[in-house]
């Protein structure tokens, strides 16, 4: 059982990192400080370096902490796939879900990815040190079970996530584009998904497990 000052560094921290988030995710990681920080976490910025060594620290540790969550979410809503198409369905919806509920964490985990891909990298293997990483998981399987073309995991799931984070991150931009004969509807989540779940089973799934 946590002591009292146990539980109060805890959501401290808790605090702290979630500002972290936020911070990273408006300005980058050059532009945030550790002053700017600890402002948003209404905390003296001094008390950052009492659980973080520096920015660097901070940022791997933001990026570690949605990286967590996000493979505990696609764990708790991990099912039985009958083929490849509801198995990239389950993935899609999860990046969608989760960008819904929390889009601060998902443009920085773009960010993270896009930019600092060192910084993520050092996220990534301490989260594997600790977790399964369910979408590999949920690919390989789908790949021993002959329902997805053989590749290296990381592949597949790397253009999972790329197809969702981009279409995500633009989804305000067809009001504001002006293409000449071409209606640009508004986005619409379910729709879209289901145009990336479908690009997705005819460069994904095996010949004979379409559907």
């Amino acid at each position: 059982m946590k002591t009292k000052k146990a539980r109060f560094e805890s959501e401290q921290k808790d605090r702290i990192l979630n500002a972290a988030v936020r911070v990273f995710g408006e300005k980058g990681y050059k532009g945030a400080t550790i002053r700017s920080i600890g402002r948003a976490a209404k905390v003296n910025s001094a008390l950052l370096y009492y659980y973080y060594e520096n920015k660097h620290t901070l940022f791997t540790e933001s990026v570690r902490m949605i990286l967590g969550e996000f493979l505990e979410t696609l764990a708790t809503r991990r099912r039985p796939f009958s083929n490849a198409r509801e198995r990239l369905t389950y993935l899609v919806d999860c990046v969608f879900d989760y960008y819904t509920e929390h889009p601060e964490r998902m443009r920085l985990m773009a960010l993270a990815l896009s930019s600092h891909s060192n910084l993520f990298a050092e996220a990534l293997n301490a989260i594997v040190r600790e977790k399964v990483l369910v979408p590999l998981d949920v690919l390989r399987e789908g790949m021993d079970k002959g329902e997805l073309r053989r590749m290296p995991p990381i592949h597949a799931w790397w253009s999972i996530i790329g197809m969702c984070l981009l279409n995500l991150l633009t989804r305000d931009l067809p009001v504001q584009i002006r293409v000449p004969d071409s209606a640009m509807p508004p986005f619409n989540g379910q729709e879209r998904k289901q145009q990336i779940v479908d690009l997705l089973v005819l460069g994904l799934a095996d010949g004979q497990s379409k559907e």
